[in-house]
């Protein structure tokens, strides 16, 4: 097993959580308990996929995945950031981005050939479908967790659920211009390297 920024960053995070759960159990704190036993599960989700689609998934979007749960997790739920409403917010604004760049990895993964040749309006509607996809996924989770854990992720409830759902999807439409660029300097390069062979 090859161990990577990302690799490590990810087993540190894991590691970090479960000293959290083992002394939020001694501790009787219930609440700090779960959080950092979902923070274990998600810290090792990206671990789970590569061993079980054998792929590897682009370092710099792992790194930025461990540290948004550490962001979310740790600082906002038990550490209580969530406390200031804006962080919440902020956190899905990023989240959004974050899950346009994945979505990005993913159509990356697609031959050149089709890649190259999908029109950039239909690029810039995957990217924020898939954010906003992300965006309503989430506030599945955070549904679930506040009836299963009686947790209160979701606070004011409706209102909570539609700002966040907008913030995400804010998020994907503000990185999907940057990925459409990205894209078209790409299909710019392809048609000045066929010239180029020609």
């Amino acid at each position: 097993m090859k161990l990577t920024k990302g690799r490590i960053l990810e087993f540190g995070f894991v590691l970090f959580m479960a000293i959290i759960l083992i002394t939020s159990i001694i501790e009787e704190s219930w609440f700090d308990a779960s959080v950092a036993g979902a923070g274990i599960i998600s810290g090792l989700i990206p671990f789970f996929i590569e061993k079980t689609f054998k792929t590897e998934l682009d370092g710099k979007m792992k790194v930025a995945y461990i540290l948004f749960l550490f962001a979310s997790q740790y600082l906002g739920s038990i550490v209580g950031l969530y406390g200031n409403g804006w962080w919440d917010t902020f956190l899905h604004l990023l989240s959004g981005i974050f899950l346009a760049f994945l979505g990005f990895d993913f159509f990356s993964r697609l031959d050149d050939d089709i890649r190259t040749e999908i029109p950039k309006r239909f690029l810039f509607v995957y990217i924020v479908v898939f954010s906003m996809a992300g965006a309503a996924l989430w506030e599945m989770y955070e549904f679930t967790s506040d009836v299963v854990l009686n947790t209160t992720m979701q606070g004011n409830g409706n209102d909570d659920t539609m700002v966040d759902i907008i913030a995400g999807s804010l998020g994907g439409i503000l990185a999907a211009f940057f990925v459409v660029t990205l894209h078209q300097r790409e299909k710019s390069k392809q048609k000045r390297h066929m010239k180029k062979s020609s």
